[in-house]
C-alpha cells in the first residue's frame, strides 16, 4: 500500500494541467532572420540557366579538343598486310587462252580489253588491295586504248613496283583457278614459274591450285573461267 501512497502523491497527477500558449514568429521577424544568411544560401539560379551554361561549357571544351579538319596523320606502317583478288573472264571459241602468261592450248579463250590474263589479273587485284589502292580496272581501264591486246604481265610489274616503293616484299601467294576444261596439271609448274618471275619471288612462297566446277554454271559449263588469289606483304 505505502507504494500506491507515493503514486497518487507524485507531483505530475497532483497539480492542475497547465497548457502553454503556441507564438508564432512575426513576419518581421522571418525576414531578418532571413537577411542574416549568408549569400551562399541565396536563391538558386533558375534550371535553365543552369544547364545553358553547362552546355555552353561543353560546346567549348568539344571546340578546344576538336582536332583540325586540315591535319591529316600519315597512314600506319603496318609490318603485315594482306589482299585479295578475283577475276572471271567469259571465253569465246577461236581466242587463245592465257593464264599466267603461258598460251594454254583450247578451243576457246578469254574475251578481255587486253589479253584477259584472269590469273595475273587477279593477283595485281590482290597487291593494290593489300596496299590500300584502287583496283585494275581504275589504274589501267579498258576505255585506254593503249591496253587494248596488252600482255598482262605489265599490270604484274606496275603492281610490283607499288608494292616495292611503298616498303613491302611479298610474303607469300596462294591462288585458285576455276575452269571446267582444259585440264591444267600438265601447265601447273610453267604457270607457277612464270609467275615467280613475275614477281621476283622464290616458288617456295608462291602456290598455284586448279579446280573444277562441276559442270556447275557458266564455270562448270565451260563458258567462263575465275581465279582468287590471296597475298601477303610484308614491310621490308
Amino acid at each position: 500500500m505505502a507504494s500506491s501512497s507515493m503514486f497518487l502523491a507524485s507531483p505530475i497527477l497532483s497539480g492542475p494541467t497547465q497548457k502553454r500558449s503556441l507564438s508564432l514568429p512575426s513576419a518581421t521577424s522571418v525576414r531578418s532572420s532571413i537577411s542574416v544568411f549568408p549569400r551562399s544560401f541565396s536563391r538558386p539560379p533558375p534550371i535553365s540557366r543552369t544547364l545553358s551554361a553547362v552546355a555552353a561549357i561543353q560546346v567549348d571544351h568539344q571546340d578546344s579538343v576538336k582536332p583540325s579538319a586540315q591535319s591529316s596523320s600519315p597512314p600506319p606502317a603496318l609490318p603485315f598486310r594482306i589482299g585479295h583478288g578475283f577475276d572471271l573472264h567469259r571465253l569465246e571459241p577461236g581466242l587463245p587462252l592465257i593464264i599466267g602468261g603461258i598460251n594454254i592450248p583450247h578451243d576457246r579463250g578469254c574475251e578481255a580489253h587486253s589479253d584477259g590474263d584472269v590469273l595475273l589479273h587477279c593477283v595485281v587485284d590482290a597487291i593494290l588491295g593489300a596496299l590500300g589502292l584502287p583496283d585494275i580496272g581504275q589504274i589501267f581501264p579498258d576505255s585506254d586504248p593503249k591496253w587494248k591486246g596488252a600482255a598482262s604481265s605489265v599490270f604484274v610489274r606496275e603492281a610490283v613496283r607499288l608494292m616495292h616503293e611503298a616498303g613491302y616484299e611479298l610474303g607469300n601467294l596462294d591462288a585458285t583457278l576455276i575452269l571446267q576444261k582444259p585440264k591444267l596439271s600438265p601447265h601447273k609448274e610453267n604457270i607457277r614459274a612464270n609467275l615467280c618471275d613475275l614477281l621476283g619471288a622464290n616458288p617456295s612462297v608462291v602456290n598455284l591450285k586448279a579446280k573444277t566446277h562441276e559442270k556447275v554454271d557458266s564455270l562448270g559449263e565451260n563458258r567462263s573461267i575465275a581465279a582468287h588469289t590471296v597475298v601477303l606483304l610484308m614491310r621490308k
